[in-house]
């Protein structure tokens, strides 16, 4: 392959496996942030990241409301650097990566949901 070829993009990491994820990094963090254990479950959380930073900017950048998707595009572009950051407090680390890998899914599932129209909403 050139490096004029795109990459494949990574495949998209199942919600449940950064759900539980993302709650062990913040069980770890109160305990025990360091050790293999814990370096192996920041490198997965990047890994969720990096996958999932693709469609949850996509789905930020369509949001109607400009505050909100001034945020949205704001806290993509931080987990792109948080996951990025390999130094400072491992416990800073742990909590940072696992909440911004848990927004990112919840951003990627809301991309893929169809839009609801206000006439269907219930009161």
């Amino acid at each position: 392959m050139n490096q004029t070829e795109a990459q494949p993009a990574p495949p998209l990491p199942h919600p449940r496996d950064v759900a539980l994820d993302a709650d062990l990094a913040l069980r770890l963090a109160a305990g025990r942030p360091t050790g293999a254990a814990a370096d192996a479950l920041r490198e997965r959380l990047r890994g969720y990241i990096r996958a999932l930073a693709g469609p949850a900017d996509a789905y930020a950048q369509r949001m109607a409301d400009n505050r909100a998707k001034d945020i949205a595009v704001n806290t993509v572009a931080h987990a792109r650097k948080v996951a990025d950051d390999r130094g400072g407090d491992p416990v800073a680390s742990l909590r940072l990566l696992g909440k911004s890998a848990e927004i990112l899914s919840r951003y990627t599932a809301a991309a893929s949901r169809p839009p609801t129209r206000s006439s269907d909403r219930r009161p």
